[in-house]
């Protein structure tokens, strides 16, 4: 909420609801109240600050944004609007200490809340806390947060409940705030906010035009602020990546028909303690690329992947025989040194079965590599929905991993018109490895003459 709100209007945003009541009285150690955009988990989180503030003589609080200068012109007018309709309510008003853009508020029972960002936290984390609130807690590091568990552990707090809780919009599906075990996370949903929709669950006039905005999104932005789902980077590289619009659903209980004048190859990406990620391609009748299905593991020795490789084909309908090439990144070629001194690639080539010892291999070939080519190929794939250019890129609705990282890839900085190189961590999760196969891929395929059949898989 930004602007100054009269305190009818700002009154009925603190029925709350859904979630938003349930942390009202809600005690654990960490949480956030999480959801899309206009959910007010804001106002429910500073109602609930303001509140213990209140009822806690002496307290020490600390509210927090990851910059401090994001403070003022967001969560700060939020503030002042609860306290304008505190006082309002005839409740006491808090002191101001700092101007405009103070360093504390100070009750009348001596409670004091102070402002910071970890830029320049100030006093906000000099000493214990009896609870710490943190606007946007998706831009927090897990460092961050762990540094605020120290600041809230009730040795020197004149609460009995000490707290480290937040508010935060989904950010990605890798973020660690769902990682994170010891932490509660309440889910805000748009019928929560009074101001959207009134007690029957009917849009309000306010409903009606919020709504609006924020169901004109399009891509990673609706998946998060319209409709409260955990995808995606901020300065995500392929920004036209929709998975409605750029995956065709597959029954994996079913084996996939592909016509026997398309051809088929595969591509893969070499890891250890990252991913090893593959993928089986196609190419429709009209120049549509379809990523059939993947195989991403780390942690296994080039026997096993193919041995998973021909299970994957197996599971597609696809014979090996049918296969044109597999593509692989070059670092498959150069020498690794194993106890024979073999490269990657020849150890796929002499790879035998764990359990049968049958001759498993399978012949890498060097794929084109060129980031920024393999970039622009898939980006020029994707097509351009606000002027009606249809996707020529299709993943089957099964690969669940490469989904999850297109949307997860950002701009490299150093070159624009690539995206950036992006590790996994020690789980083998996140990272760009799944990326890398769809552009050896895509830069593979070797299109047809169009017959305009408009033939493709799951699309009719």
């Amino acid at each position: 909420m930004t602007g100054f709100a009269p305190p009818a209007f700002f009154a009925e945003a603190l029925k709350f609801r859904g979630a938003a009541l349930e942390v009202q009285s809600y005690r654990g150690l960490e949480w956030i109240l999480s959801g899309p955009s206009e959910t007010g988990k804001t106002v429910a989180a500073l109602w609930l600050l303001d509140s213990l503030l209140r009822t806690t003589p002496l307290a020490q609080a600390a509210l927090l944004r990851k910059v401090q200068t994001s403070i003022w012109g967001t969560v700060h007018v939020t503030w002042k609007r609860i306290q304008e309709l505190r006082t309002f309510l005839g409740e006491a008003p808090v002191d101001t200490f700092g101007g405009e853009q103070p360093q504390f508020y100070r009750y009348q029972n001596g409670a004091r809340l102070w402002i910071g960002g970890f830029d320049n936290p100030g006093k906000a984390l000099s000493g214990e806390r009896d609870w710490v609130y943190v606007n946007q807690a998706e831009e927090l590091s897990e460092d961050d947060w762990q540094v605020l568990t120290t600041r809230a552990t009730g040795r020197g707090a004149v609460t009995a409940t000490p707290m480290v809780f937040g508010d935060c919009n989904p950010s990605d599906e890798n973020h660690w705030i769902l990682r994170r075990t010891s932490l509660k996370l309440f889910k805000s949903e748009h019928k929560d906010n009074p101001t959207l929709f009134d007690d029957d669950g009917k849009l309000t006039a306010q409903g009606v035009r919020t709504m609006g905005v924020l169901n004109a999104l399009k891509g990673t932005l609706r998946k998060r602020l319209r409709d409260g789902i955990w995808c995606g980077v901020e300065g995500q590289f392929f920004e036209e990546w929709d998975e409605d619009r750029h995956t065709f659903p597959v029954n994996p209980k079913q084996k996939i028909v592909i016509p026997g004048d398309w051809p088929i190859w595969g591509a893969l990406d070499y890891g250890y303690t990252h991913p090893t990620a593959f993928g089986f391609f196609t190419e429709d009748n009209d120049g549509r690329v379809l990523l059939l299905g993947e195989h991403v593991r780390n942690k296994w020795l080039p026997p096993l992947h193919c041995k998973a490789i021909r299970l994957l084909a197996a599971s597609l309908g696809i014979s090996m025989h049918r296969i044109r090439q597999i593509v692989a990144g070059h670092d498959c070629f150069q020498q690794r040194g194993d106890e024979n001194a073999l490269t990657i690639a020849d150890q796929y080539a002499k790879a035998k079965d764990p359990v049968t010892g049958e001759i498993i291999g399978l012949k890498l070939e060097k794929a084109n590599v060129d980031r920024v080519t393999g970039s622009q190929e898939i980006q020029g794939r994707l097509g351009l929905a606000e002027l009606g250019v249809p996707p020529r890129l299709l993943v089957a609705s099964t690969c669940r991993r490469v989904i999850a990282a297109m949307s997860r890839v950002v701009g490299d900085p150093l070159l624009p018109e690539a995206y950036e190189k992006l590790n996994a961590n020690a789980l083998g999760e996140g990272g760009d490895d799944e990326v890398d196969m769809v552009r050896y891929g895509v830069m593979a395929a070797k299109p047809k003459p169009r017959a305009g059949s408009g033939r493709t898989i799951g699309l009719g």
